[in-house]
Formats: C-alpha cells, structure tokens, sequence
C-alpha cells in the first residue's frame, strides 16, 4: 500500500513539474476591443438621423493569441480572432464565428508561417498607415472599402511567409487557395508586400489580388454609382497601396496612396484612386487632437473629406472620443458616401460622433 501511494505521489510530483514548464515555455492572451458612440448624421437617404455607432475608433472583437516555445529557436503560434457589435451583441459575420482571423503557424531564424483565415497584405501594412487607422476614425476609410484597408474581407484558405526583419525591413507573400478543381485561379487570393520601419520613419509598398470577389459590403457604394450591388461578383479586384509615416515630437503625421483596379464580367470595368494625408498632435500626456483629409476618385466620381477629432484618454485601455467628418461629392458622383455612415441623399454629409472605446 505505501509502495503503491509513493507512486502515485511520485507520479504527482512529475506531473505538477510538468505543467510548470508547460507553463513556463507557453502562453494564451484573451484580448478584445469594445467601442460605442452617439452618432449624428445630417443627411441619410434624405433625413437626418441619431444612432448608437459601434467599432468607430477601433472595431469590436474578442480574439485569443498565444505561442508555444518548441526549443531551437523555433515558435508555434496561433490567433482567434471573432468580430462583433457592441451596440447589438450581433456577430459582424453571422456564419463565421472568427470572421477576423483563424490561423495557425511556426516561426523560426528564417521568418514566420501561418495558415487560415487572415487579413490580406493590403490592411496588414498600408492600413496602418490610412487616416482610418492612425486617426482612429472607422468613417474615414474609403467608400466602399475597395482596397481593403478596413479589414472587411479576409483571405481564406490561405498560406503567409513574413521574413525576419533587416535592418528594419519586412517582407510578406501569401496566397488563398481557391480549391476549384480544374481551375487554379478561380476564387484565388494573391498578396504580398514590404515594411520598412526605423526609428521615426515607416514605409509601406503592398500589393492585393481577388479572383470571384463579390462585391459585398462595397455594393451600396457601387450602387450610388450604377456600378453594381451587394451580389455583384468582380472577375478581379487589384489594389496596390503606398506609403509613409512619420513621428517628430508630440506629432505623428501620415501619408498614403491606394488604387482599386476592378475587372467586370459583363461590363466595363473601374479604377478607384485614394489618397490620406493625416497628422495627430499629442499636445498633453493624456490628449491627442487629429486632423485629416481624404481624396478619392472613381473615373468620372470624385470625393472629398475633410476630419478633426479629439481623444482623452482616462488610462491606458479607456478612452473619450469626439469626431467629426464632412465629405463633399462632385463630378459623376451625386451622393455623398462616407465609409459605413451610407449614401446621402445630395453632394454633401456630415457626421459627429460622442463615444468611449475599451481595450481588454
């Protein structure tokens, strides 16, 4: 009997060390972003309107990352990433649990892998450095979010190399598979890009391919236009996205550039062009005033935006916002459309919005 409880305690012993170094070589972060607001927009398809807006700093998710050290310099690694709405509690994607990202991968000496669901190249880099981003303004990325830099479509099946960084600069390739059998490129994604960053400055060159996209989210934009709707499907959508961003002092001041090359199956095809000139002053330790202007072009359509806000933030992971974003249409474009807002019902829109943003 003693012989058989030494055992079983020895036994114990190994298994508590066990999970010790379990523990000490691996790790899971639950991390997540809530953010509401009180929005006013002046023109809505013809009235003005007062709704609760969700995801206007940052979006709203929940996602869970982690790594496991495998010795040698080698990393297993994975990321869940599942996007909701605060003012509902709805899931963004209805038949995707973790619509974000879903991936796993390794990495090493000779750079990273990953696999699954993920964002494309496009947002990974040049989004970083859009006014959407660096103003922390989901209104200020671009109608119809034809290249991406709002994260409202992901690669599937997809496969992604990122170099080890020299001196400063990243590079990246990845491909979603189509899985068509008889035909490689139907439904396939290609991305691919480069990051520079030392010191103060940042510098991005990326580049996007969808095959079979349909239009989804861009398709009330597209509308206002006659160039489709939701369920219009794009032969090709070819982004290229450049840009910089610097930091002097208490000012970060951003610059970026953007085409959307989309080829229609029955019809002509179009070419959106973008371009973000943005600068955030941190005039105090807990106070940041943004400013921001957006041109954008879609042949004969064109847009201009025009934003200020302001940010104060009460700790690290909370935040008091108040924005503001006016965009005016002219040439072939008849109705205003600023990202997510929808169409008015002239040439000009104007929304404010009020709001607090957690970070978890």
């Amino acid at each position: 009997m003693k012989s058989h409880l030494s055992i079983m305690a020895a036994v114990a012993a190994l298994g508590s060390v066990a999970a010790a170094s379990a523990q000490a070589q691996s790790n899971v972060t639950v991390y997540g972003s809530l953010d509401a607001g009180v929005a006013y927009i002046n023109n809505l398809a013809g009235g003005a309107v007062t709704r609760l807006d969700q995801g206007t700093m940052q979006p709203d998710r929940i996602g869970f990352r982690g790594t496991e050290d495998l010795g040698g310099g080698m990393k297993a690694l994975f990321q869940l990433e599942a996007g909701f709405a605060t003012d509902t509690g709805n899931q963004v994607n209805a038949g995707r649990l973790f619509n974000r990202n879903a991936t796993v991968g390794l990495q090493g000496s000779l750079g990273t892998v990953t696999l699954g669901n993920m964002p494309d190249i496009v947002f990974d880099y040049a989004g970083k450095l859009s006014n959407g981003f660096q103003l922390t303004n989901f209104y200020l990325f671009h109608p119809g979010n034809l290249d991406t830099l709002a994260n409202t479509y992901q690669f599937n099946n997809a496969v992604r190399y990122t170099s080890p960084a020299f001196d400063g600069l990243t590079v990246s390739a990845m491909a979603g598979l189509g899985e068509q059998p008889g035909d490689a490129s139907r439904n396939r994604n290609l991305s691919a890009g480069a990051n520079y960053a030392q010191g103060p400055l940042r510098m991005v060159l990326a580049y996007s391919r969808q095959n079979n996209r349909a239009a989804g989210y861009a398709g009330a934009y597209l509308a206002t236009l006659g160039r489709g709707n939701a369920t219009t499907v794009f032969d090709s959508l070819t982004t290229w996205a450049g840009g910089a961003g610097y930091t002097v002092g208490d000012w970060r001041m951003n610059a970026l550039y953007t085409q959307s090359r989309v080829a229609m199956p029955a019809a002509p095809g179009f070419t959106q062009k973008n371009a973000d000139l943005g600068a955030a002053w941190r005039y105090g330790p807990r106070t940041t005033l943004n400013f921001g202007y957006t041109h954008t072009r879609l042949e004969g359509a064109r847009y201009n935006q025009v934003s200020v806000s302001h940010v104060l933030a009460f700790s690290k992971r909370t935040e008091f916002y108040v924005q503001a974003a006016y965009q005016k249409a002219g040439g072939a474009a008849k109705f205003a459309f600023q990202n997510y807002t929808g169409a008015s019902s002239d040439d000009k829109q104007l929304v404010t919005t009020i709001g607090l943003h957690h970070l978890f």
